[in-house]
């Protein structure tokens, strides 16, 4: 793991952390802990810093069970950025390709109604970050997660 490394902005230092894990369950309250911490020190709300924590936990265990199918000897690198007016997280695998056009809608009153469970981490990412989206580059899948600031959720930052 790098150490956070201050960035220098117009609003002045930033942290910005990138670490390697590998893909095995047993790292996922490492990254909860990461984004929750880093959520933190970019000012955001208690509440929203565990909605942040949640929803890059379930972009990482997307990338462990569907990416990667459950293999225990591969890698996944995140990356998380105060960038100011957002905190950027970037999570990076080179498992099969997720292609977001089969992503199910999710309809959350069929799907409670019949008690159905699992299937609803992307639906739920997408719930808590103002921006959620998948691309390949290099021969890895990108997942890029974005949490704007605002006034009402920093405090006043």
């Amino acid at each position: 793991m790098r150490r956070p490394e201050a960035v220098r902005g117009t609003a002045g230092p930033r942290a910005s952390i990138e670490l390697s894990i590998p893909s095995q369950t047993a790292f996922l309250g490492l990254i909860r802990d990461l984004a929750r911490k880093m959520s933190s020190h970019a000012g955001f709300d208690a509440t929203t810093c565990e909605q942040v924590a949640l929803a890059v936990d379930e972009a990482t265990t997307n990338v462990i069970e569907h990416a990667y199918r459950g293999a225990a000897d591969k890698r996944i690198d995140v990356r998380l950025e105060d960038r100011g007016p957002e905190l950027l997280i970037e999570i990076r695998d080179s498992g099969v390709a997720a292609d977001p056009r089969r992503f199910p809608h999710v309809d959350l009153q069929r799907y409670t109604s019949e008690r159905r469970t699992g299937g609803l981490g992307v639906h739920l990412m997408g719930k808590i970050m103002d921006s959620v989206s998948f691309r390949r580059e290099a021969r890895r899948n990108l997942c890029r997660l974005v949490k704007r600031k605002d006034l009402a959720r920093v405090g006043g930052s």
